[in-house]
């Protein structure tokens, strides 16, 4: 005769059959991730932002805006142009990498795990950006310290002007990204997606973006008015504290965004009404950033960010997305070095522009120049560097 259940059989029985009526998240989110497939189109918007990135610094070293390694200073009004275009671009081409950068990130936590995760970003962001400050940052500064008059010992040159440069952007993106492994690993289970299969209805696209768009200008108000623009964090080398804002909110985005498969499902119509507010915005609100109130200009240019950061990301999204969702064998190469450029690119605009100095030119005829002659150079020399052993799993 069989013994009768006891109270705590039942509730051992009553828990497992519950477990298994119900999905198992972290295998369901770890199964989607390893599902998902490679967006050929974000990779080509990698690209196109990285070579925008060199075309900015190419502007800068002949502008009127000197915070670049090398720095000519302009002989006629065109440079005026090419200082449009360095403001111009700040306001949004680095929020679009974070946002980018954070679509990506939930998936990959799904799939290895909090730990792993922020092992293999530490790796893949904390080498390279060790590489820069090691060896990049010294030769694209080398001829700074030759043309330095009291020319101190090397070492003493280098770790006066030692700080993360352009490398700035690995060393926020490695920040963020244990951020969010350390609150993955606190939390446990992820958040739940949604339906992802259909297009985004335009009114509820159109309301998290301008949500998006009012958290940023608010936050990004109140913070110019504590670190305004202009000013720099040494050693740490931040050149734009003053977009910090900016950059984790369109993080955080991607990743909200990646559950939802946002950025694959927004209609056209969000990027023409994103077009349209950005430039509205930008007619409006650029005068102000000129007003001699400081207070003024910070504020202004908080909200102006946080129109254009999302407004123009979302329009070039989207717009690649339909112009060119494939690929093919010369983006899949541009796609394969193109962080590797990022990370280089800065030593070969320095040498290039040396190489062009006794060049008399307007100054946006030479940002032509260095930039024709940067993109093709950059590339072949980040396929170089990743033939070096161990180089490619890295970089």
């Amino acid at each position: 005769m069989s013994r009768p259940f006891t109270a705590r059989e039942h509730r051992q029985d009553a828990d497992l059959m519950h477990r298994e009526s119900q999905p198992n998240l972290r295998g369901l989110h770890r199964a989607e991730a390893r599902a998902r497939p490679r967006l050929p189109w974000i990779d080509t918007v990698r690209v196109a932002v990285t070579i925008l990135v060199i075309a900015h610094h190419c502007a800068v070293t002949y502008g009127n805006i000197p915070v670049w390694f090398y720095n000519e200073p302009p002989q006629d009004s065109s440079a005026y142009a090419l200082d449009v275009l360095v403001v111009l671009n700040q306001t949004w081409f680095m929020g679009l990498f974070f946002l980018i950068s954070g679509y990506f990130v939930p998936a990959s936590v799904d799939r290895h795990g909090p730990r792993v995760f922020a092992r293999d970003r530490l790796i893949r962001l904390g080498l390279p950006l060790l590489g820069f400050v090691l060896i990049v940052r010294p030769l694209a500064n080398f001829h700074s310290w030759l043309l330095d008059s009291d020319r101190p010992p090397y070492a003493l040159h280098y770790l006066r002007t030692i700080d993360a440069g352009p490398a700035w952007f690995l060393e926020v993106l490695l920040a963020l990204s244990l951020t969010y492994a350390a609150y993955r690993a606190a939390r446990g289970t992820p958040w739940p997606g949604r339906d992802t299969a259909s297009e985004l209805r335009p009114g509820i696209a159109v309301g998290q973006l301008l949500a998006l768009m009012a958290v940023m200008a608010a936050t990004g108000a109140v913070w110019r008015l504590i670190v305004p623009d202009g000013t720099h964090w040494p050693v740490v080398g931040l050149p734009t504290p003053s977009f910090l804002p900016q950059y984790a909110l369109m993080f955080a985005a991607g990743a909200l965004a990646s559950r939802h498969r946002w950025l694959e499902r927004v209609p056209a119509s969000v990027a023409a009404m994103s077009a349209v507010l950005s430039a509205l915005t930008l007619a409006v609100l650029a005068p102000g950033m000129m007003s001699p109130d400081p207070r003024t200009s910070a504020i202004v240019a908080g909200v102006l960010t946080a129109a254009l950061g999302p407004g123009l990301s979302v329009v070039v999204l989207v717009l690649v997305r339909r112009l060119a969702p494939g690929t093919g064998p010369i983006r899949r190469l541009l796609t394969a070095n193109a962080f590797t450029v990022y990370v280089i690119h800065p030593a070969i605009l320095v040498g290039l522009a040396l190489m062009l100095r006794d060049v008399t030119a307007p100054a946006i005829a030479k940002f032509g120049v260095l930039l024709l002659l940067a993109v093709p150079a950059c590339w072949l020399l980040a396929a170089t560097v990743r033939t070096i052993p161990g180089v490619k799993k890295i970089m």
